[in-house]
């Protein structure tokens, strides 16, 4: 396949296209003629079937009703009556009705004859010709002697005497009580009862023939046919294994065997195509296949320059992108799937340029913000020891409130000093701690602090420093003035949101201000500073979706921050 890859896109794109729709024209004369004569043979075997099935059933049934027929007219007895006294009317009306009873299912499938033991007509159902007698030591009646059933017989036309409209014959023997033969019921089957039995088993195209167990013609459902036609039909019709078709020039065979007393049946079905139709479609196939071939070089290298442009229009695109040139476009005015591809392109460069640059920005940022937070430390060490110093000296000369105001100061100035971006809730929790209890000492227990805070999130990750600049503004600006102020921080989480809430029952804040926290990019203000370096942290560790809220009622303020729920982060 290496010389394959050799090739071009464009190239291997026609080429395929080219053998895709050729490949199906070439060859479809032959594999579609054949499914499609092979198809039309299946169902036209598996109707033949059903068609031989059914005529077995049928005849299956005549020779049934034929022996109900026959055993129901000796049951009565009036045959042996008659016989013995053949002199007798009434005995003969009596005769006359027991046949016509026990032959009413079946009278128009056969006619039926009563003959004495010696062979002489004593009544009979036809209303043609019959012979007066039959000959009681050779055929049918020789061969009914000792048979506890009908014995069915193929007439021979070109005995003397043989009535040419009758194709077969049945013969019963009738014995009275004692076991003495009294007679003999025989049955003609002439041309007129099977084309009745067999009326709407076969098409006009179709040609039934039954065989007696020697394989010698009976019945034949076109009369036209000689003897050479139908010998043929023999030839096909038994060459193979029972249900299987034989072939001819221009027909097909199925046959089958009648269970009970093994006649065959076959079934001649014309061939559904003819040799000349198969030509034609062959000649149809390869003016088509000519024709598609063109249609096909044409459409393939249309198709294939319509692909290979804008995938080499990609190729060079992606190759500058790789290069560091974010700005490149693809220009397209296609409303297809590579159209689609293309603008996706284009958006997917647009927004990794947009994302870089806002990377930067926000690096930019941080750095600027971080810097202002070193600056503003004053050297953190200094102070934390200078403090430490002034607590113990407090102790000393036993002023508490001076060694409180240093301790918790040195707990805000060590969580200040970390090198952790990123704390737990409960860490944040104690530096707030720590500060309420320096401003319960500035404002001498003027406010009540509480927190409803869920155990389970207590360690989530907040960023260092977060919430100390919202309770230093509820106090100072929330509380100037009152009496009982209340402070009330607050967490919970919902879908892998934490929302954190700081509530006082302050003065309130005025609107301006609460608008100025919660639009989308708040500028730079005099005397919120802290505020604004939490809005910004937040901006920047989480994205825009993220941030503060302030909500002002008549009942005070509440500053509500959502940010994602962390329980590890990485140092950032």
């Amino acid at each position: 396949m290496n010389w394959y890859r050799r090739f071009s896109f464009k190239t291997r794109v026609f080429f395929g296209c080219l053998l895709v729709a050729l490949v199906p024209l070439t060859f479809s004369s032959v594999v579609v003629t054949r499914l499609f004569t092979a198809s039309i043979n299946r169902q036209m075997a598996v109707e033949g079937n059903r068609r031989l099935e059914e005529v077995s059933t049928k005849l299956t049934q005549l020779f049934e009703n034929c022996e109900k027929a026959c055993e129901a007219f000796t049951q009565d007895g009036t045959a042996a009556r008659v016989m013995i006294d053949n002199d007798a009317i009434e005995m003969q009306k009596d005769l006359y009705l027991s046949l016509y009873q026990a032959v009413q299912e079946i009278y128009s499938s056969a006619q039926f004859s009563i003959y004495d033991s010696g062979g002489k007509l004593r009544f009979t159902t036809d209303t043609g010709f019959k012979n007066s007698a039959l000959p009681v030591h050779w055929g049918l009646l020789r061969k009914a002697q000792g048979a506890r059933e009908i014995t069915y017989y193929r007439t021979d036309p070109y005995l003397p005497g043989t009535d040419k409209n009758v194709l077969m014959q049945g013969a019963y023997s009738l014995e009275n009580s004692h076991g003495a033969r009294t007679g003999y019921v025989v049955l003609d089957f002439s041309r007129e009862n099977f084309d009745n039995l067999f009326n709407g088993f076969y098409s006009s195209g179709d040609t039934f023939l039954l065989l007696d167990s020697h394989q010698r013609p009976i019945y034949c459902s076109r009369p036209e046919y000689g003897e050479e036609e139908i010998n043929d039909i023999i030839l096909h019709g038994v060459s193979g294994q029972e249900g299987e078709k034989g072939r001819g020039v221009s027909a097909r065979y199925l046959w089958t065997r009648e269970p009970s007393h093994g006649i065959y049946i076959i079934l001649r079905r014309s061939a559904p195509i003819s040799a000349g139709a198969i030509r034609t479609m062959g000649t149809v196939s390869i003016l088509l296949s000519v024709l598609g071939l063109i249609l096909c070089m044409i459409i393939s290298g249309a198709l294939s320059r319509g692909i290979a442009q804008p995938v080499s229009q990609l190729d060079k695109a992606m190759t500058k992108v790789k290069k560091g040139d974010l700005s490149i476009r693809i220009h397209t005015n296609r409303q297809d799937e590579l159209g689609r591809l293309t603008e996706s392109f284009n958006q997917m460069t647009g927004d990794l340029q947009k994302y870089l640059e806002d990377t930067v920005q926000k690096q930019k940022d941080l750095n600027k913000t971080t810097i202002k937070l070193y600056q503003t430390q004053l050297n953190p060490h200094f102070l934390y020891n200078t403090l430490d110093t002034i607590k113990w000296n407090a102790r000393i000369n036993q002023i508490p409130e001076i060694a409180i105001l240093a301790e918790n100061l040195a707990v805000i100035l060590r969580r200040s000093i970390s090198s952790r971006p990123f704390i737990t809730l409960r860490e944040e929790l104690e530096t707030i701690e720590s500060y309420i209890q320096i401003q319960k000492i500035r404002f001498t227990g003027r406010f009540l602090y509480e927190t409803e805070i869920p155990d389970q999130l207590e360690e989530c990750m907040v960023p260092r420093m977060l919430l100390q600049p919202l309770v230093e503004n509820a106090i100072i600006h929330g509380l100037d003035g009152c009496e009982n102020g209340y402070i009330c921080i607050f967490a919970d989480q919902k879908d892998g949101v934490l929302s954190i809430s700081i509530t006082d029952d302050g003065c309130g804040m005025d609107q301006e201000m609460a608008d100025w926290i919660n639009s989308d990019n708040p500028f730079k203000r005099d005397g919120h500073l802290g505020l604004y370096n939490v809005i910004r942290i937040l901006k920047i560790y989480y994205g825009q979706e993220y941030g503060i809220r302030a909500e002002v009622t008549k009942e005070g303020t509440t500053i509500a921050l959502r940010l994602p729920v962390q329980r590890e982060v990485s140092d950032v």
